[in-house]
């Protein structure tokens, strides 16, 4: 298990008496990252000192190293501005008919919810909302909508507001008995939770950088199955995703996609600014290595867990949640009191659906989530 000492925690870019829990809304900032935005901003200043082969290696360098960290091949990755972008490029790319249905969840994210509600509409689809009944799971729930007439199953590996974690090997089971294709919003899960993608066989993978990747806003990724990256259609029409190889005089003629998922590449996906800062991410990212980052973020949270509970306070924690965060509900009449204490006492946590979302990383330690603790009994 990776143990966090004072000089590992002074890797990252924040002031002692903020304990910062938000994560899921963006990940906390390592001075690497911090340091290879002021080189980038500086050079991009003096672009007659970049060439084209530079930006390009830049990029592909970037692809090869995270595909490395996430278990998979360079190909099959594509840069993606946002998880919104990412799912309209999905719905584009999957067939879908009238009297057919997608399936997501209810109290689903928008920026994966809206590209789908767009596409049933467009279609004369319907949106499946798969409701979690009390004494249900996610899991069942999502398995109860899926049916001869879906098409699409669009799903998180871990829910955006409290951590509920999906079986996923589960839903892509029955995606593939349906014939339905399925697309996951690993938004808060890559970068940190295993996901095999050879096993659940998905069509599209979806995630941001700025999050458990800790990359900049902006830049992030979509994974696409092997059909896609031969036969996909871009959301986006530019120059970026075929093979100009500099030749900008014969541009009359359109040519070939660039191979794989390099297609599916947004137009603006080699900033100057984000691909070195996603690169210091990820270089630390694989120095420490995912298993070991999961393991100590998962005792973190373990450790929350044993502190609400020896309080009494444990039957407001999420259940079933992921290993990497979790959620914890006080009484909704102390909601406010309890949400304005931990921000005086300098916790940073998102106040979302009447819970408050605890999402710790290697810079926190046990001291940390004591105090934390403390607040939350004290307020409550």
């Amino acid at each position: 298990m990776l143990r966090m000492n004072v000089r590992d925690a002074a890797l990252f870019d924040l002031p002692p008496e903020v304990i910062y829990l938000n994560t899921c809304g963006a990940g906390p900032r390592l001075h690497a990252v911090n340091a290879a935005a002021h080189t980038a901003l500086h050079a991009s200043a003096r672009p007659w000192e970049t060439g084209e082969a530079d930006w390009h290696a830049a990029v592909e360098n970037l692809r090869r190293n995270t595909a490395s960290l996430l278990g998979t091949t360079p190909d099959a990755l594509a840069f993606c501005p946002s998880v919104g972008h990412g799912m309209s490029l999905a719905a584009l790319n999957l067939p879908l008919a009238a009297g057919q249905s997608v399936v997501v969840l209810a109290a689903e994210h928008p920026s994966n919810r809206l590209a789908w509600e767009h596409a049933c509409t467009r279609a004369g689809a319907v949106l499946q909302q798969a409701c979690c009944e009390p004494g249900q799971d996610w899991t069942h729930a999502v398995l109860q909508h899926i049916d001869a007439h879906t098409a699409v199953v669009s799903v998180p590996h871990a829910h955006w507001a409290d951590g509920a974690l999906l079986d996923l090997p589960r839903i892509a089971l029955a995606a593939r008995a349906a014939g339905a294709a399925l697309v996951i919003d690993a938004s808060q899960s890559l970068g940190i939770l295993p996901l095999d993608f050879e096993a659940l066989a998905p069509d599209f993978v979806i995630a941001p950088g700025h999050k458990w990747l800790l990359g900049a806003y902006g830049l992030g990724w979509l994974w696409a199955a092997p059909h896609w990256r031969e036969h996909g259609q871009p959301l986006e029409h530019g120059i970026a995703a075929r093979q100009a190889e500099g030749d900008f005089a014969s541009l009359a003629r359109t040519p070939a996609y660039r191979d794989g998922a390099r297609r599916f590449d947004f137009g603006a996906h080699a900033h100057p600014l984000l691909v070195p800062m996603a690169m210091a991410a990820i270089d630390q990212l694989q120095t420490w290595g995912l298993d070991a980052v999961r393991s100590r973020v998962a005792a973190l949270v373990n450790h929350l867990e044993t502190g609400l509970t020896q309080r009494g306070l444990g039957d407001g924690l999420t259940p079933g949640h992921a290993p990497h965060f979790c959620a914890w509900r006080p009484p909704p009449d102390r909601l406010a009191a309890v949400t304005a204490a931990a921000r005086e006492a300098g916790c940073i946590l998102a106040n979302r659906a009447g819970a408050l979302r605890i999402a710790p990383y290697l810079h926190i330690n046990e001291g940390q989530i004591d105090r934390l603790v403390d607040v939350l009994a004290s307020s409550t």
